[in-house]
């Protein structure tokens, strides 16, 4: 690990919070290197899961998630199974929060808190228990932001995670300039000094999604999420009783993307963060590090230095700034001009040339696969790997991990909170990008391909809109045997024909209390609502459809001796939900929807030509 990282780390926490804030909290350290391997390569024509993840999920599966589908469906009768029949073969499931800064981890709040059994009110819905049944949890950006709440606050229940007292989200406090320009003056001089700024932008995020802050101690020196390592989730209760999916962050990084000759984003390579380690299954990387000695200085695997290795740089707050970044867009949005983007570029990581798509935000790590696979991988060369939001080659759903065959998902329940269109709903980009990415780039010099494909979708985003499909719920793939089941919950407006709240722009960086709970509130009715063709009422048997969709594929896992037909509800169920090229919808169907933000235009409050000023000096 370059050491002006390690200072950069730590002079950016340091001067942020405070200087009664010890350094040891937030720095990275060293310690003796343990007799163990750092890194793991496996075949881009065979790949392997870490056997620390293939234990969780195999432990999950059979020791915890058997009692959750009993809890979720009963003996089944109200969907036609009887679910006896499914024991061990129920399917393997995913549920994917997208990016979208505030907007996303809002949005994903209200879909959690609809999903979870926790909540008594979902139950009774019955879509509460799907994120119990769940094996395996993506998120990037604004996704991100909601899993690393999630994850490092013991997997709390949403309501209290976003608007109660801990960790609570304190989203009044602006992202960008928390008290106005006076009172974050202190921070944005950690910023102009910090060699390394991304993780001060990481810091800023640990303000708001990790624990130790609230309204009344923002502004003192409390952690502030100081000591919150993402490898610390193995040590979590919850987690060493596998009671949450495994989590998974997705982040890319440039790969073979050359601006100057025209190469698509597509070719950005993409990683994960698990609590294990960081890994890329693409072909030409095909190889995952120890996330606890990720800051370590390795070649082909081994310490340079084998009487020193750096843990702790896997800050919390640092991984999931590294999968964000809407600062550039922020900026842009309060009116500044190119000059003061590029100054602040520069502060929170600059563009890499030509070498990296335009506004980027990068976010420097060491290199832990230097040296490895030096004949595919672009950056085995390098000591450091520059890291980007895990959105910028167009997957703004991490889907990604997710389609690793190794993993063998069954269902993904993608929750997509992306501003594609004007007024800032989704329109079907990401799932596009994922299908031309599968079917390129990770497939073209494979023998055997080693990610599974989207099933059949619309071919393009006019389709989607035109068929009102990013307006309710939808099942892709239903009668697909080859492709996993995906379930796709887009950000929409409400159903009712009420003024839309969760659609505010990715650049919007602080909300009332009273604003976040309209959101999670319309996030809510909707995932649990569904829709009725025609009408802007609930569907009654939503909750049971959505069921029908989550155990299909279970009847594919039966031997073929003992079949189980698609039940009659269910089989009604897949009627109106399912994409049906044959049978294409229209959103004249769904009536008296409103697409206009009806929120305040509260983007960030701050004067860039001062902050500018502040920065330059």
């Amino acid at each position: 690990m370059a050491p002006s990282l390690s200072i950069s780390l730590a002079l950016s926490a340091f001067l942020a919070v405070g200087s009664c804030a010890s350094l040891a909290d937030y720095a990275p350290s060293f310690t003796t290197c343990p007799d163990i391997s750092f890194v793991r390569a496996f075949s881009a024509n065979r790949q392997e899961l870490n056997p620390s993840e293939t234990s969780y999920i195999s432990e999950r599966e059979s020791q915890v998630i058997p009692q959750n589908w009993k809890s979720w469906l009963g003996d089944g009768s109200a969907i036609g199974y009887e679910t006896s029949v499914f024991a061990n073969h129920f399917p393997r499931v995913a549920v994917a929060f997208s990016g979208g800064g505030y907007r996303a981890s809002q949005f994903g709040a209200g879909v959690i808190s609809a999903i979870d059994a926790r909540n008594a009110t979902s139950v009774a819905a019955g879509t509460g228990g799907l994120l119990q049944v769940s094996s395996y949890l993506s998120g990037l950006s604004g996704g991100a932001w909601l899993t690393g709440s999630l994850y490092m606050n013991d997997f709390p229940a949403t309501q209290n995670m976003v608007l109660g007292s801990q960790p609570g989200w304190t989203m009044d406090e602006d992202l960008i300039l928390p008290g106005g320009l006076l009172d974050a003056l202190e921070y944005y001089e950690a910023i102009s000094q910090s060699i390394d700024a991304k993780a001060a932008a990481g810091l800023a995020l640990s303000y708001h999604f990790l624990n130790g802050t609230n309204d009344a101690n923002f502004f003192d020196t409390s952690s502030h999420g100081a000591g919150q390592l993402w490898s610390s989730i193995q040590q979590a209760a919850f987690f060493l009783n596998k009671q949450a999916p495994f989590p998974l962050v997705t982040i890319d990084t440039n790969g073979s993307f050359n601006g100057t000759t025209g190469t698509t984003v597509l070719s950005l390579n993409v990683w994960e963060v698990s609590p294990y380690e960081l890994a890329s299954f693409d072909p030409d990387i095909s190889a995952g590090a120890d996330l606890t000695f990720v800051g370590t200085s390795l070649f082909e695997g081994v310490p340079v230095n084998k009487s020193s290795c750096v843990v702790g740089f896997d800050q919390a707050g640092f991984v999931i700034g590294t999968s964000s970044n809407i600062f550039p867009g922020v900026l842009a949005a309060g009116g500044a001009e190119a000059e003061e983007i590029e100054v602040l570029q520069e502060l929170l990581g600059a563009p890499v040339d030509e070498l990296t798509p335009a506004n980027a935000v990068v976010s420097k790590w060491p290199n832990p696969l230097q040296g490895i696979a030096p004949s595919t991988f672009v950056d085995s060369n390098s000591p450091e790997l520059d890291l980007l939001d895990g959105g910028t080659n167009g997957e703004n759903i991490p889907f990604n991990p997710l389609l690793v065959k190794a993993r063998e998902i069954d269902v993904i329940v993608a929750m997509d909170a992306s501003e594609d269109t004007d007024n800032s709903w989704p329109d079907g980009s990401s799932l596009l990008f994922t299908v031309e990415r599968a079917s390129t780039f990770l497939q073209e010099t494979l023998r055997t391909p080693q990610h599974q494909q989207l099933p059949e979708i619309p071919a393009s985003t006019d389709d989607f809109v035109s068929q009102g499909l990013n307006l309710r719920p939808t099942f892709f793939g239903c009668n697909s045997t080859d492709t996993p089941l995906v379930i796709w919950i887009p950000n929409a407006p409400p159903l009712t024909g009420d003024a839309p709240f969760t659609n505010s722009p990715t650049e919007q960086t602080t909300y009332e209390h009273n604003e976040t709970q309209v959101i999670l509130n319309q996030a809510y009715e909707n995932t649990i609502g569904g829709f009725v063709p025609n009408t802007n009422s609930p569907d009654p048997n939503w909750g049971r459809c959505l069921q029908c969709a989550v155990v299909d594929r279970a009847r594919s896992k039966l031997p073929p001796a003992y079949p189980v037909n698609r039940s009659e509800f269910c089989t009604a169920c897949f009627t109106q939900y399912c994409y049906n090229p044959s049978n294409l919808t229209s959103s004249d169907e769904l009536p008296n929807r409103q697409l206009v933000y009806a929120g305040p235009s509260s983007t960030s409050s701050f004067s860039i030509s001062s902050l500018s000023s502040l920065v330059s000096s």
